[in-house]
């Protein structure tokens, strides 16, 4: 068995309290074992307290390490960045570290793929390892609904996490300074959702006559929208303690052809922003800021009345008709960078995509670069709030937990050479 080497930390007492996380996660990520001394001359590590960095920490001196941070988040972030130069090699860089993106995210699609609690700890201490502060849930799919429902029990997947399990992630996550986003996807992907209740799936006209379209709403039902609008009260009161809630409206219909579909044939586009404005409103009166996915308006560079508290997670302009990124800013929204060129890990390569590489991300994106190659001005910086590599499990089978973890590992780290500008 080999011995783990032990690092002497000197801790100011402001930070005290991530102690537990700094000597679980150095234990488990590096095999070392953290001692904490009481004098920084016996310290190979000094992390104290600056008022001068407010939210942010500084690397003083390599050798022996000198960090002095803000506030207990930074100090924690400042002792993580020390633990990635120990386990990559990478070189410690002197000087102040500004976030150049204030959320650094992973998406999970725990829809279409169970992921065990033990993946989603180990995965939250390779988040903490590599600086990223959220992990978002995308938790319903055409395939599954895996998050414990106490209102609708008998629509939850065999395999899926308790509500306990996911409250025990929630507070695990938080000592490692990482915040849960839950992701409910409506008005589109719920074919599952709606598998008993097939009055409420949107009907289009086909050349067979009407016939539903199963993993689509009908937003003109009072019922189904009374449905919908409980499962989310339901989901608000388990993640109570998270900042957003992702409510989804990606890919709900062919929107360039809205006649098919007799509820939306008049103003079809205007009835299905009333409906994300609704769900979004209910959103802000629990507590949360809602997020959207972006293809499905401001298209063809038509006006839109979409809700100006939604935030745009902008994942893709494949289609023409789709609006360029520019539009969403222009409009006022805050955007997150969900470019799917760089950053979309999709099991299987469905859909025709590739798996993104490290280098990929490393060396040729940047957070300023969105889907299809589109460079927003630096001008624009403040409305750019983050960036998320995403997994979808599209296929599955296609790969074992474990090689998922695997594979984020390098992507993690790749995306991470981006995270901090550096003031010397």
């Amino acid at each position: 068995m080999t011995q783990e080497v032990e690092i002497c930390l000197f801790l100011d007492s402001r930070f005290w309290h991530k102690k537990r996380s700094i000597i679980s996660l150095y234990h488990q990520l590096l095999h070392k074992k953290v001692r904490f001394v009481r004098s920084e001359e016996a310290a190979d590590i000094t992390v104290v307290f600056s008022p001068k960095l407010k939210t942010t920490f500084s690397v003083e001196r390599e050798d022996p390490l000198l960090i002095l941070a803000g506030d207990p988040v930074s100090a924690f972030q400042g002792v993580m960045y020390a633990a990635r130069h120990f386990r990559t090699g990478r070189r410690l860089a002197l000087g102040e570290k500004i976030p150049r993106l204030a959320e650094r995210i992973i998406m999970l699609d725990i829809g279409r793929k169970y992921f065990s609690p033990s993946f989603l700890r180990q995965l939250l201490d390779e988040m903490a390892l590599f600086g990223f502060n959220y992990l978002q849930l995308h938790f319903s799919e055409n395939t599954g609904l895996r998050i414990e429902s106490e209102s609708y029990p008998e629509l939850v997947s065999e395999e899926h996490l308790t509500r306990e399990e996911i409250r025990a992630l929630i507070h695990y996550a938080a000592d490692r300074c990482i915040e849960i986003i839950p992701d409910l996807d409506t008005p589109g992907h719920m074919e599952h959702l709606l598998k008993n209740y097939p009055e409420w799936q949107l009907e289009e006209q086909t050349d067979y006559g009407r016939q539903s379209v199963p993993a689509a709403l009908d937003i003109t039902n009072q019922d189904a929208i009374a449905f919908v609008f409980s499962l989310y009260r339901e989901y608000f009161e388990l993640f109570s303690t998270s900042r957003y809630f992702h409510i989804g409206a990606d890919e709900f219909i062919d929107l360039d052809h809205l006649a098919r579909y007799p509820a939306l044939a008049n103003n079809g586009q205007e009835k299905f922003e009333a409906y994300v404005n609704s769900v979004a409103a209910l959103v802000r009166q629990a507590g949360f800021i809602p997020r959207i996915w972006n293809d499905a308006f401001f298209r063809r560079g038509e006006n839109s009345g979409l809700s100006k508290e939604l935030e745009i997670t902008y994942w893709t302009k494949w289609q023409r008709e789709m609006a360029p990124i520019q539009r969403f800013l222009e409009e006022g929204y805050t955007v997150i960078n969900f470019n799917d060129n760089y950053l979309y890990y999709v099991l299987g390569e469905n859909a025709g995509y590739s798996y993104p590489t490290a280098h990929k991300i490393e060396k040729q994106w940047q957070p300023e670069l969105f889907s299809s190659e589109q460079l927003i001005d630096i001008t624009n910086h403040e409305q750019l709030k983050g960036a998320a590599v995403a997994v979808w499990c599209d296929q599955p089978e296609a790969k074992e937990e474990k090689s998922v973890l695997i594979d984020l590992i390098e992507l993690m780290e790749a995306f991470s050479a981006h995270i901090y500008l550096n003031k010397k």
